[in-house]
């Protein structure tokens, strides 16, 4: 199977189940991935004033989690050309992420997967293939019609971006404090 091909799969993969595998999917464990997959790195907070949601990265897929240490979010910069996705045991595969939307709409009208078209005024040159793979989940595919500016307009749009989020924890339990420190500041407060 071609690399692009390969990383397509994937992406009917993460369209299809809503995760890249059976471990890194919407609302996995951070325990149970650094385990998998090894400690992450650290990209920092997402709101300065407080320790959780906290940005976590293997390779190159960014992760959210929240204080009760379940991904919230995730997303793959396909924009780059390439990127590597995490496999156990702390080892990475690098796939070719140059995947254009017949090739990407044909890979999701095979595995039976439906989605809707989503596209903005105020941004020309883009749209989004929104995919539910589950109640309260979603998958954007953001295509563009060209990845630099300076170059015309492809016949075939490119994917940019993909993430994957959810609408179903708006209110996330406090972490248990009896619990050992897991490393990721289960014991520290937040700063409000």
């Amino acid at each position: 199977m071609p690399v692009a091909a390969a990383f397509a799969h994937r992406l009917t993969e993460l369209a299809t189940t809503g995760g890249l595998g059976a471990a890194l999917r919407y609302d996995a464990s951070l325990p149970e991935l650094a385990a998998r997959f090894g400690d992450p790195y650290d990209c920092g907070r997402v709101h300065k004033d407080s320790r959780w949601p906290h940005a976590f990265g293997w390779g190159d897929v960014w992760t959210v989690f929240c204080r009760c240490r379940r991904l919230r979010s995730l997303s793959l910069p396909t924009w780059h050309g390439e990127l590597e996705l995490p496999e156990p045991g702390e080892e990475f595969t690098t796939y070719d992420t140059r995947v254009t939307e017949s090739a990407l709409t044909a890979a999701l009208t095979a595995a039976g997967c439906r989605w809707e078209t989503v596209t903005y005024e105020h941004i020309p040159g883009q749209r989004t293939l929104e995919v539910a793979p589950a109640p309260e989940v979603r998958v954007a595919l953001v295509l563009v019609d060209r990845i630099d500016r300076d170059q015309p307009p492809a016949a075939d749009w490119l994917l940019h971006t993909v993430s994957l989020w959810g609408y179903d924890h708006p209110d996330c339990p406090e972490p248990d404090r009896t619990l050992p420190d897991d490393g990721w500041g289960a014991d520290t407060p937040d700063r409000r």
